[in-house]
């Protein structure tokens, strides 16, 4: 299943990056730059520099609604933190490649154990399109909701803990931007681009991904489990998601220098899912809702940037019997500087290619 979750994905990330391209040849062509330079600037062939600093959480919180429960043991939640890791990052024209050192144990007196973390991304796009592209591994995760079942919590103040508790997301998701002319989605969340005045548009996308939670036992403790009848025993959880997404985007701007944006979009997703409950597995067809939220402020000037950012990608998996949320929060921060570097004959050569032309 997973090989062809896999080329569904490739297609589809194919698809948006040729439609963006021939939207782009179509409002371009013969009249130059498509925007208003008045509103923002872009840093055509500059080498930027960037210096990182990122957190990351993933919750995955569950809630069953079939018994009547007066123990609180109704709502359990899986939560995954990274610690703090710093890396560097390299932009030039339509490219971007990011090094982040290797995340440091949790202190053990927190009793939240070792959550290792693997992320990998690739971002394509111009003012009028985005295709944001990644994949994401979490594996450790604790039940924040220990103190609910575990009277001896508060002496200790160790953490139910899943140490081979897996997830892990493979995402495509593509966002068209009505008012490009004006609105630069990577001024607020990039480093290519400078909103010089403020602006806002609309957004309409979609989205195609899929996602894996998964453990080598029952996730839930086993004082929980009767509690959640059938799901209890469950060990893990598949899903493949198909969305459309409608929202909007502002960024607020002072001086052409400080900058506060964000936006949001909500929209319903089509789901297939696969629930293996121990000894056979339930399979749901659902349609429910995914979406993004995201938040940035910082300091954009002609050479110095600070950026940051803090970002909510979440699916809801609810049924009538059980709710099922996914989230992951990400805080970003990151400082850089724009080398005028022009562009060396060998980047021109490459520019005539069909690999070039292609993105």
């Amino acid at each position: 299943m997973l090989k062809y979750s896999f080329l569904m994905f490739i297609l589809f990330s194919f698809t948006c990056v040729l439609y963006g391209q021939q939207e782009g040849e179509a409002t371009t062509s013969g009249k130059g730059r498509n925007w208003d330079t008045t509103k923002y600037h872009k840093f055509d062939f500059v080498l930027i520099v960037g210096l990182y600093q990122q957190h990351r959480n993933f919750n995955n919180e569950f809630e069953q609604l079939v018994n009547k429960d007066t123990s609180s043991l109704s709502r359990q939640s899986y939560m995954a933190e990274s610690q703090l890791n710093t890396g560097i990052t390299l932009n030039y024209d339509k490219f971007s490649v990011s090094f982040g050192t290797r995340t440091s144990p949790q202190s053990e007196s927190t009793g939240k154990g070792y959550t290792k973390t693997f992320n990998i991304g690739l971002n394509v796009g111009d003012n009028r399109y985005v295709l944001e592209t990644y994949y994401r591994r979490f594996k450790g995760f604790y039940n924040r909701y220990t103190p609910n079942f575990d009277t001896t919590f508060k002496r200790t103040g160790q953490y139910y803990l899943q140490p081979d508790l897996t997830s892990t997301l493979l995402m495509s998701r593509f966002m068209y931007f009505t008012n490009y002319k004006k609105y630069s989605f990577k001024s607020g969340f990039g480093c290519n681009y400078r909103q010089l005045k403020s602006a806002a548009t609309w957004i309409l996308g979609g989205s195609f991904n899929v996602y894996n939670f998964n453990n080598d036992s029952a996730i839930f403790p086993q004082k929980v489990r009767p509690v959640f009848n059938d799901f209890g025993n469950m060990q893990g959880f598949h899903s493949v998601n198909l969305a459309v997404n409608v929202g909007a985007a502002i960024t607020l701007v002072v001086f052409k220098a400080w900058f506060i944006g964000g936006y949001f979009t909500l929209g319903p997703e089509q789901q297939w899912r696969s629930y293996n409950l121990g000894d056979h597995y339930r399979n749901l067809s659902y349609i429910s809702v995914s979406g993004t939220g995201r938040a940035s402020l910082g300091l954009n000037l002609k050479r110095f940037y600070m950026l940051g950012s803090y970002s909510n990608d979440y699916n809801l998996f609810n049924s009538r019997a059980l709710n099922f949320k996914s989230e992951s929060i990400t805080g970003n921060f990151t400082i850089g500087w724009r080398f005028h570097t022009g562009t060396p004959k060998f980047y021109r050569k490459f520019q005539q290619t069909k690999i070039y032309k292609l993105f």
